[in-house]
């Protein structure tokens, strides 16, 4: 039987050496670890992966020179462990060290003298040390430069503020999409321990404390609810409450967004679904079987270039950066790359361009992302705009969205750091 950091510096080697996102590594279905221990693995996993600038920077005062990768990301979990997680010092030493004695008999002594060295630094210096100025916040909060660069520009003295908070642990979230039982579904919710409280921002949104006494359960299995954060709902309701006579989700796997309209928008209103990529086309068909939901139209559609229909209204949950899921997504910060940046940029402005175009007269184009990245939220807006004087912002209800929220420009953005809730954007737009 494979111990829990065993297992765990498995995955560590397995991101370090690839440009797999850990999701795509971090999986238990062959594994016989206990909940506990699983649970250990995951955060263990995902604290190295966030801290590794700072836990590189605090190694470097012990070692002169990097051992072998399999010793080092050994070395990196140890010092998680002493500086970031509640393990008791003899657990964290005693378990890493035996670990590394099984790689390499020869490296145990040496593990064993940087550890302690790293257990001694936290009880003298550790305290003073993450709030001192000379660290880069780049080190200090785990985020590569060019990002701190670029929220800077975009936030100035806020991005510290925005940076502590992308390293909290991200709150569960459920959508109840059968309204009609939402009593009966909250207290069965209560009856299982998982249900912390409903969204300020919308009621059928609620907080809930683990997936996975649900996974099987017919909460779940039957489609009385799915997992969704609240900010989703968001582009959702501006077109909801603007009458539509038919919609089209042109970015709609893996179908959230897509079952959320199904569920909010006036019965009778014509709601197709478009995706470029046949799986995902596929996988959003077995969201809406599951949810019961049969009168949605799926295509297979390039949305940058392809012809379409037309529609009183078209929701672009555009491809963005991703990092108002941060939280969520730990690692996008490592994977996603500077120079990506212009590419993302380009395909959101070829969507805009073409979709612009289906949009019937008096009709409205709802633009969202899962990011709160200034470039591609209101700056893409403003140049699209300025190219089509046809297309003009309807302002955000304050009736119907709280006002926290609201832009002055008239737009919905959530940031993780002021609001109960993922980052994001929408912004709806009325053809002429």
């Amino acid at each position: 039987m494979i111990s829990p950091r065993k297992y765990a510096h498995r995955v560590l080697i397995k991101w370090f050496i690839s440009d797999l996102y850990i999701d795509h590594i971090l999986n238990f279905n062959e594994s016989d670890l206990s909940a506990q221990d699983r649970r250990f693995v995951e955060a263990l996993v995902h604290q190295v992966i966030m801290r590794q600038r700072m836990l590189d920077h605090v190694l470097k005062k012990f070692i002169t020179k990097k051992p072998k990768p399999p010793i080092y990301i050994a070395l990196l979990m140890g010092v998680c462990e002493i500086l970031y997680m509640n393990v008791k010092d003899h657990a964290a030493l005693n378990e890493t060290v035996t670990m590394v004695g099984k790689m390499d008999h020869r490296s145990k002594g040496f593990v064993n003298a940087v550890l302690r060295k790293v257990v001694t630094f936290r009880d003298e210096e550790w305290e003073g040390y993450q709030k001192d100025p000379r660290v880069e916040p780049g080190i200090r909060y785990g985020f590569p430069d060019w990002l701190i660069r670029r929220w800077i520009k975009q936030f100035g003295s806020e991005t510290m503020e925005l940076l502590p908070s992308l390293n909290e642990r991200p709150r569960k979230m459920a959508r109840i999409v059968k309204t009609g039982q939402r009593k009966k579904i909250l207290d069965t919710l209560k009856e299982l321990g998982v249900l912390e409280e409903v969204s300020a921002y919308n009621k059928d949104y609620v907080f809930i404390h683990s997936w996975q006494p649900l996974l099987q359960h017919e909460l779940f299995t039957e489609g009385y609810i799915i997992a969704q954060d609240v900010s989703a709902a968001f582009p959702i309701m501006l077109i909801a409450n603007d009458n539509p006579k038919s919609v089209a989700d042109v970015c709609c796997a893996p179908g959230g967004k897509l079952t959320a309209l199904q569920q909010y928008c006036p019965k009778g209103t014509k709601i197709r679904g478009y995706d470029l990529n046949p799986q995902r086309i596929e996988d959003t068909q077995k969201t809406l079987d599951r949810l019961g939901m049969k009168d949605v139209t799926l295509k297979v559609r390039d949305v940058s270039k392809e012809e379409m229909p037309l529609f009183t209204h078209i929701l672009i949950d555009a491809p963005c950066s991703g990092f108002g899921v941060i939280r969520k997504r730990t690692d996008l910060r490592w994977r996603r790359k500077e120079e990506e940046m212009p590419g993302l940029l380009k395909v959101q402005h070829d969507i805009l361009e073409n979709t612009s175009q289906y949009v019937k007269p008096g009709g409205m184009l709802v633009y969202s992302t899962c990011t709160f990245d200034r470039e591609e939220n209101w700056n893409q807006i403003k140049q699209f705009i300025n190219r089509h004087p046809e297309f003009s912002v309807v302002p955000a209800d304050p009736a119907i969205f709280p006002k926290e929220l609201i832009t002055n420009y008239g737009a919905i953005e959530s940031l993780p750091h002021q609001h109960y809730c993922e980052g994001s954007f929408a912004i709806a737009l009325r053809k002429a």
